[in-house]
């Protein structure tokens, strides 16, 4: 087990290396040094699963290790989740070198044997690295808020001072950068980036890579220039003083800096590299100052690498390629985050602009009707959406297509997100980890929980079960990137997957055993991509609202079963969702600035020409909110997820190849809330005609439609809901309840039409309603939280 006893201000570390001998002197190495060491394992899967769940400051990790996973793949997957890495390894050969480079580009790469001096220094280079570069993101996302703060600023003082006194001979951690400097070194780094990236996109690619030397001692630097010409740098000055180096810097704009400490003039290299990296030219130290306080002052700066004089070629050459690498890599990410954003922001007008017209629309046919006393043309608008509801209920009827097994069937990885989910997480994880999924006689699953920032119970209940199921593997974000979206977490757990197939459930599912060798089948073609399952709630005899959610549900599950027989037209809805691995990352992934990614995924993947299939066959039980307060919310980002795709995804659709019936069907799924208000709405309509012709014996409105298309546009639901309930095989008297009740239930897509609208046309960042599980325990305080999805708006 980890070790739990971290001391307050120590920087936690994972050692990953299949040599115990080796392992155990890094260990006591580095705990003379004060460092904190949670874990030492010697594979590649246990390295992922550690470094995931307990989130280390640093990795250390050797290339050849025990299992399938070499060093370098698994530090491909803990990189991916903004982790830092440094590799420690007997393998610098130039194939295992360049393989390291090209697919994992970790702060440093040091060979062994190791001289820990050297070591402490690049990983106090790494881990400050690192924490600046994930700052950066943050800025460029508009998520780096001065209110969060490290574990470090939140120490009591006491505690503090103790530590102190019990580490003092130890390394002192001010030498890090705190949460506040380290913040403010991304923000002046990121305010300078355009130069930075200007300078990458418009770099040609066979051209040589430049370089600055800054040196005093004229011997040196003639030798350092020699040497870098041979690795076919091109060394465009070298520079014996501070004030000049950043003045040519600015003017030559270098891939890199290398520079010494001790320098002529009044500037040192320590000041004159702040200056220089805020400018975005990465810089590594070549410095004979091997004394530790001026080592780690120079390490607060965050350069991209540190080396000791008299150095050799083949270090000189790995580290300038471990550091151009990173910042390539660095700048890239900044590059698709800003691009990202801008389109997003983009989206966002879009969005407005297309709400706007809608609801403008809306009060003008609202006016036109009260001025002309004629609701004729509402009649044929209703008429529309119940015509499709009827076809659907008839389509329903028919036989869905049959499935074929699978002569191997494929490795799933199920996710789990969990944000605050004390009261559900648990029976959740139980109910997901037994499924009977075997291919030779081995579980064919693993279960990913996403620990997404929660602060309540989740992680103590979590890790109670980890002992229990061996295919449980739990990830822990923390802000300030948790809690901003499902879509961002379910790309979290992607990046550590094995799974062929990704299943996605929330954190209050609850299926029975069988639930994948059902389901599973149904991606056995080619064509199609994904697969949903049907949805019930487990507590629908909770109350009026919990069964007619219930009721709800099984209808959807009706309608996209008509869809599914009639041209495999399904969707995926969040919970018991299953797509095959290829088939996301074609799709770019989950987006995590959309408010229902799931819905988001969908339409991209037919529009890609991909098919989803629907499985009535088995289901996946889930918690309906038993409270009108949480219903609205949630249905209200549900209408605006809705609403974000039709408004961005309309005109693709539109002029997609996909067959015309599926354009229809992926159309009017997204307008599904805006046609079922203008039902719902036309019942009112038509009560207060029946009510006003019975009273005075004279019309309200004139409603002039032929009677069939009054009948039709005012009832048209009802075939849908009555073989909805019989399908479920409930008897007469339930029959007429549910469709009575149900009929009441949707009079709220009213009020949450407008709601909607309202809440897109002021809104300033993505948000979404989390729906809280509160499982068994009915004594729950219920907390409603908007979660920012991405908060665009904040760069």
């Amino acid at each position: 087990m980890p070790n739990e006893s971290h001391e307050i201000n120590s920087k936690s570390i994972l050692i990953v290396e299949d040599e115990s001998i080796i392992a155990l002197n890094l260990k006591y190495d580095l705990e003379d040094l004060g460092y904190t060491v949670i874990d030492i394992v010697d594979n590649g899967d246990d390295a992922i699963d550690k470094a995931v769940e307990f989130r280390p400051d640093l990795t250390i990790m050797d290339i050849n290790l025990k299992g399938d996973l070499n060093g370098i793949q698994a530090a491909k997957k803990i990189l991916a989740l903004d982790l830092a890495v440094i590799y420690l390894t007997a393998n610098s050969d130039d194939v295992t070198f360049n393989e390291a480079v090209s697919t994992s580009p970790a702060s440093a790469f040091i060979p062994k044997p190791y001289n820990i001096h050297i070591l402490s220094k690049n990983i106090a280079l790494a881990i400050n690295r690192q924490s600046v570069e994930s700052e950066k993101v943050n800025e460029a996302r508009g998520i780096a808020k001065e209110e969060n703060k490290s574990q470090e600023e939140a120490i009591p003082v006491e505690s503090a001072e103790e530590n102190l006194i019990e580490t003092s001979q130890k390394i002192d951690y001010q030498n890090y950068l705190q949460y506040g400097d380290l913040q403010q070194k991304a923000k002046d780094e990121y305010k300078l980036s355009n130069d930075a990236i200007k300078h990458y996109e418009s770099k040609d690619a066979d051209s040589k890579q430049t370089i600055i030397v800054v040196e005093d001692e004229a011997i040196t630097a003639l030798n350092l220039k020699l040497d870098l010409e041979d690795l076919n740098y091109e060394v465009l000055d070298t520079i014996d003083n501070g004030s000049e180096a950043i003045e040519k810097s600015r003017d030559m704009f270098p891939d890199i800096v290398l520079m010494d400490i001790q320098l002529k003039g009044n500037m040192n290299g320590i000041e004159a590299a702040n200056e220089i990296s805020e400018i975005g030219i990465p810089i590594i130290f070549l410095t004979a100052n091997t004394d530790d306080s001026t080592a780690f002052e120079a390490l607060k700066t965050v350069p991209y690498g540190y080396l000791s004089k008299p150095y050799t070629a083949r270090d000189l050459e790995l580290t300038l390629t471990m550091a151009l690498r990173k910042h390539e890599e660095d700048i890239k990410t900044i590059i698709k985050t800003e691009n990202k954003v801008s389109e997003k922001n983009t989206e966002l007008i879009i969005e407005k602009t297309d709400v706007a017209i809608i609801l403008v629309a809306s009060f003008a046919l609202i006016f036109y009707i009260i001025i002309s006393r004629d609701a004729t043309w509402l009649q044929w608008i209703l008429f529309i959406p119940s015509i499709i509801m009827i076809f659907l209920a008839v389509a329903s009827l028919k036989k869905e297509r049959p499935v074929e097994e699978w002569d191997v069937p494929p490795f799933v990885t199920l996710i789990v997100p969990a944000h605050n989910e004390e009261h559900t997480i648990a029976e959740t994880v139980n109910s997901l980890a037994s499924i009977d999924y075997y291919h030779d006689g081995k579980v064919n699953f693993e279960l990913i929980v996403c620990n997404d920032g929660s602060k309540d119970r989740t992680g103590e209940e979590l890790a109670k079960l980890k002992g229990k199921f061996p295919h449980l593997k739990i990830i822990t974000r923390v802000p300030p990137r948790s809690g901003k979206g499902k879509g961002f977490v379910l790309n979290d757990a992607l990046e550590i997957s094995k799974g062929e197939v990704i299943g996605v459930f929330d954190a209050d599912a609850r299926v029975k055993p069988d639930f994948l060798n059902i389901i599973i089948p149904y991606l056995n073609d080619p064509e199609v991509q994904g697969v949903q399952a049907r949805v019930e709630m487990y507590n629908k005899d909770e109350n009026w609202l919990t069964l007619m959610q219930h009721v709800e549900f099984a209808g959807f599950g009706n309608i996209v079963r008509a869809k599914d027989i009639l041209g495999k037209v399904g969707f995926l809805g969040g919970n018991g969702q299953l797509v095959k691995r290829d088939a996301i990352y074609k799709g770019g992934g989950w987006d995590g600035f959309a408010v229902t990614e799931d819905l988001n995924l969908s339409v991209k993947l037919m529009i890609e020409g991909g098919a989803i299939r629907y499985c009535g066959e088995t289901s996946v039980y889930q918690e309906a909110v038993s409270k009108w307060g949480q219903l609205l919310r949630q249905r209200a980002r549900w209408a605006i997820g809705n609403f974000e795709t039709l408004f961005i995804y309309g005109p693709k659709i539109i002029r997609s190849s996909m067959p015309v019936f599926k354009k229809f069907s992926v159309m009017e799924h997204m307008i599904f809330y805006g046609f079922n208000m203008l039902v719902f709405f036309g019942f009112i309509v038509f009560v207060l005609n029946f009510i006003s012709s019975a009273l005075f014996n004279v019309p309200l409105l004139r409603m002039e439609a032929p009677f069939i298309v009054a009948i039709l546009s005012a009832f048209g639901f009802l075939p849908g809901a009555v073989i909805t309930l019989a399908r479920n095989k409930v008897g007469f008297f339930k029959i007429i309840y549910g469709v009575f009740g149900y009929w009441l239930y949707s009079f709220h897509l009213i009020p949450l039409f407008f709601s909607t609208v309202y809440q897109m046309l002021t809104r300033k960042e993505r948000t979404w309603a989390k729906t809280v599980h509160m499982g068994d325990d009915e004594n729950v305080e219920l907390v409603n939280e908007d979660i920012p999805v991405g908060e665009i708006e904040g760069k």
